[in-house]
């Protein structure tokens, strides 16, 4: 079983950006947010940025990232190494999404 982790932010990420990802409050990843793609239609203007990763108790993350002309969608999807730490894990982890300066 997994842990799904999902988040936006309404502002367009126009220098582009960041997610931290932490567990316990310490730092696991830094995930690139792309800028959008400058375009009328908002079908036009998604990016994405995909990335997978394993932290230091074997937890497998996989990560996307789409921006566009109208924010940011994040998914973060974690299959723990130990399906008896599970349900604590899900309350460990944090991601947070950092917009670069203009």
């Amino acid at each position: 079983m997994s842990i799904k982790i999902e988040g936006n932010d309404c502002l367009p990420p126009i220098s582009g950006g960041y997610l931290l990802v932490t567990i316990d409050d310490e730092e696991v990843s830094t995930i690139g947010v792309p800028s959008p793609i400058l375009a009328d239609k908002y079908r036009d203007s998604v990016n994405e940025n995909y990335d997978d990763f394993d932290d230091s108790e074997g937890n497998h993350y996989s990560v996307s990232v789409w921006s566009s002309n109208v924010g940011v969608d994040w998914e973060v999807t974690v299959k723990s190494a130990s399906s008896s730490n599970e349900s604590s894990l899900a309350d460990r982890i944090k991601v947070e999404y950092q917009a670069n300066d203009f």
